[in-house]
């Protein structure tokens, strides 16, 4: 950052102190003291070498930090290690880790004041830290080794609050007016519970559903949403028709054809009358607000951008020099500073590379010296929902009214209590109806001990194997690669419901797409899909396999996922398409397809569009234009292009006067996922005729195209102001809420469904929302050649006074990487005992 930005930002925040625009800074002018305010914080622009006294740690430890911000941290032992990286991360993270512990743990209004009781109240609704002290205890009392290695980075971190003046140094604690609080197992633990919250699947998406059928039926539903989302039936992470290890539906004497046309929201499935369901509308829309956050730190909201990310893998046989390949980058909040950190970890039991999450200790996503592993998320359910009868504070099971348990709470001077069934908590109720939700981490996740082994592990039978304590939540598709193997797995746990089928059929299925009976034992949760038999495969026959939150695995899979809400699979077309083209990958392709920005859904799309507007009778200049725009598109997505403004604006006003339009009529706007691009491409080809388009997809098409030129003529002006940096722009937010401390606003590349991506609303307003999501690191790795690429949008400091604040940015907006090893160090730090 230069000087001139570093002037600004100090102008910026004392700006908002002296006129009190944040109402929950303190009033005193404690920021403005030369030795101990914000121009201390100026101090730490860069990284100095030197010897630290570090009390707590049994041997010196040495640590490097190298030209792309990578600290290399050398201990003897496992203790001094852990210990390092906890101490070295509260020094470069430490109000970024106190305030996601204090989001959380659901103690924000503590310092924020009453703005801060929604979000409080939807953490403890969900239990966080009911389920982090729960984790806690099981890890002490059953786990006790791998327990020591979080109390040993917990401890580093305390070190470093008790060894330092930490609110001189951190600029967060300056604007808030407040001294950071003892670190503690508890609070990584906590924060684990909250990105595993943030990718789970499930507890709203039941709800989605069924406010969807309660609206417009089932008819609709499953032309709209069917289970597997339209053409990708044949990209699924897994190769094949769903057989695992041997094992598949039809070995159970059910076919896959009978199974997937069958309605699972019918009262058979569920134990819920359709006739109740119908008129429990009100309660799932309250239900939903209980859960969604509206501080959006770091996951979603309800309504917003979903989460995403890319992973493939490439066997000896599809590269250029036999040695098995990875790429990944996953999609989450861009945040300022990240959410990750990037590390070396090397003792006489460690040598890991690679990205762990601030507040949590080990790596992630890394490589070892023959390994290499990385992450997506799989979109099957992790989470149920179930109607619960109630009567007082008793709900009704098996029979038998039972008392529910509860958690009194008081915060800014408010009461509350929270209910919870054998279930789960209850997330809403109206009168003697409530709805409750089970998510997988109410039991407690060994997810750490897992990373732990992983970040050991030194070839492909070893990362499997630690594996099998990932979770229960999340699942997550893990992408492997060792010196002679590639493959993946889903790990984690999908709980299982025993349905009998209209045939009476019994069998075993992943989760459900609507509410349960939670009175029913028949619906309870039974057991988790085995491990020999969550959907894996190494080596595959084709050379390489991919996992960009498409379709799992095949129809024919031994536990179907009913509940289910893969993404469009747009990415995964073109991965596939790509990877199918290039039978021989190097290190250049790995990198050309992390960094594509084209669109297969609009290659598919467009063609329609262009055949629906061609019989126009007539067009204006700007028609004229944006027709020809259209027509010699190749579907990319750069700054500089005028042709996916157009597309954009020409599918958003289509959307908004067919499927927003009824969903709107509906309510149920607000409370259900954009429809997804390759239904509209499926209903276009095969129901033009559709309610959903009028009565005929080619008039809609044609009104929704003078719409959006109208639009941009009256929005953005002329045709030299179409290019697509002009509405499609990056920001990455501060953790403070200060968008000048952030990054940004500036012009991005990318779309909706590109690999490199840069998702915005299919809106037809302007300014559009910025892209706020997207890749928060990518990596690439060939461990039988040494070679390792990285970069991030970020830097490993939070000072936004620091060179090392954004020093990455450059490189990853320009599809640009740093080699994870071998780069001139930049500064040498010691911690002595």
């Amino acid at each position: 950052m230069n000087m001139g930005k570093k002037l600004l930002v100090i102008i910026v925040v004392l700006s908002f102190i002296i006129v009190g625009s944040m109402s929950y800074v303190s009033n005193s002018l404690n920021i403005l003291n030369p030795s101990t305010g914000v121009f201390r914080s100026a101090d730490g622009t860069n990284f100095t070498s030197g010897n630290f006294i570090v009390p707590g740690l049994e041997n010196e430890v040495n640590i490097t930090v190298d030209t792309s911000g990578m600290a290399h941290i050398t201990a003897k032992n496992n203790h001094d290690l852990f210990y390092a990286q906890g101490y070295y991360s509260a020094c470069q993270r430490l109000f970024q880790m106190e305030l996601q512990a204090t989001v959380a743990a659901g103690n924000l209004s503590n310092f924020v004041g009453k703005s801060g009781l929604q979000s409080d109240y939807t953490m403890r609704l969900i239990g966080l830290s009911r389920d982090a002290y729960n984790l806690e205890r099981d890890l002490k009392a059953n786990y006790t080794g791998y327990f020591n290695y979080i109390k040993w980075y917990t401890e580093g971190v305390d070190a470093y609050i008790n060894n330092t003046n930490s609110v001189s140094t951190h600029l967060g604690f300056h604007l808030l007016g407040i001294k950071p609080f003892r670190w503690t197992v508890f609070d990584s633990l906590v924060w684990q519970e909250y990105m595993s919250w943030s990718l789970a699947t499930g507890s709203t998406n039941v709800l989605q559903s069924d406010l969807f059928v309660n609206s417009l039926g089932f008819a609709n539903y499953s032309e709209i949403w069917p289970y597997y989302p339209y053409y990708t039936e044949n990209i699924t992470m897994i190769p094949g028709s769903g057989t695992v290890n041997g094992f598949n539906l039809s070995e159970q004497g059910i076919s896959p054809s009978y199974l997937w046309k069958q309605d699972f929201f019918q009262e058979w499935a569920t134990g819920i009358s359709t006739n109740l369901l119908s008129n429990l509308s009100k309660l799932i829309k309250d239900s939903c607000d209980n859960i969604s956050d509206p501080y959006n730190l770091p996951g979603s909201h309800l309504t917003g951008s979903p989460i995403g990310s890319n992973s493939w893998v490439i066997t000896s046989s599809h590269s250029s020099d036999s040695d098995p390949m990875m790429a990944n980058d996953p999609h989450l909040p861009l945040l300022a500073p990240s959410l990750w950190i990037e590390f070396q970890l090397k003792d006489p039991g460690f040598n890991i590379t690679g990205w762990g999450l601030a507040g949590l200790p080990g790596i992630l996503i890394g490589h070892t010296k023959n390994t290499s592993f990385g992450l997506t998320t799989p979109e099957g359910n992790s989470a149920n929902d179930y109607v619960e009868f109630l009567k007082g504070d008793s709900y009704l099971y098996n029979g038998t009214y039972i008392p529910m348990k509860s958690c009194s709470y008081t915060q800014a001077g408010i009461d509350y209590k929270i209910y919870m069934t054998n279930n789960g908590p209850l997330i809403g109720r109206t009168g003697n109806i409530g709805i409750s939700m089970n998510w997988d981490a109410s039991s407690p996740s060994t997810d750490l001990i897992a990373e732990i082994l992983l970040d050991q592990a030194s070839n492909y039978s070893q990362m499997l194997n630690a594996l099998k304590y990932w979770g229960p939540a999340p699942p997550q598709n893990f992408a492997l690669v060792s010196l002679h193997h590639a493959g993946y797995i889903t790990a984690g746990g999908y709980p299982l419901i025993r349905e009998t089928l209209p045939d009476g059929k019994t069998l075993k299925v992943v989760g459900s797409v609507s509410l349960l009976n939670g009175s029913n034992p028949q619906y309870r949760e039974n057991g988790y899909v085995p491990f020999n038999y969550l959907p894996q495969a190494v080596n595959p026959s084709r050379g390489y396999m991919f996992a960009p939150n498409q379709p799992t695995v095949g129809k024919n899979y031994p536990f179907p996922f009913i509940g289910s809400y893969w993404s469009t699979g747009g990415r995964a077309e073109t991965i596939d398409h790509y990877l199918q083209n290039h039978s021989k990958m190097d290190i250049s392709n790995m990198m050309a397809l992390q960094s594509n920005v084209t669109d297969y859904w609009a290659s598919q799309f467009n063609p329609i569009i262009l055949k629906a507007i061609s019989g126009m009778k007539s067009m204006n200049s700007s028609e004229e234009e944006a027709y020809s725009l259209l027509l010699s598109w190749n579907y990319s997505f750069y700054e500089p292009m005028k042709n996916p403004t157009v597309y954009q604006y020409v599918t958003a006003a289509f959307y908004n006067i067919t499927y927003d339009k009824v969903l709107k009529e509906k309510g149920i706007y607000n409370y259900t996922p954009c429809v997804y691009i390759n239904t509209a491409i499926f209903m276009a080809k095969n129901d033009p005729t559709s309610s959903w388009f009028n009565g005929n997809f080619t008039l809609t098409m044609q009104k929704a195209f003078v719409m959006a030129i109208a639009f941009m003529d009256s929005k953005l002006g002329g045709e030299n102001n179409w290019d697509w940096g002009n509405i499609h722009k990056l920001e990455i937010a501060s953790l403070t809420g200060i968008s000048s401390l952030g990054i940004g606003p500036m012009p991005i590349w990318g779309g909706r469904h590109t690999v490199s991506v840069g998702s915005i609303p299919r809106l037809l307003e302007y300014p559009l929302p910025c892209v706020s999501i997207g890749s928060s690191l990518r990596t690439i790795a060939r461990p039988g050649s040494g070679t390792f690429f990285g970069v991030f949008p970020g830097g490993p400091s939070e000072n936004i006074l620091s060179h090392w604040f954004d020093n990455q940015l450059p490189k990853w907006l320009n599809h640009q990487y740093y080699p994870m090893q071998g780069l001139p160090v930049e500064v040498r730090i010691t911690y002595e005992p």
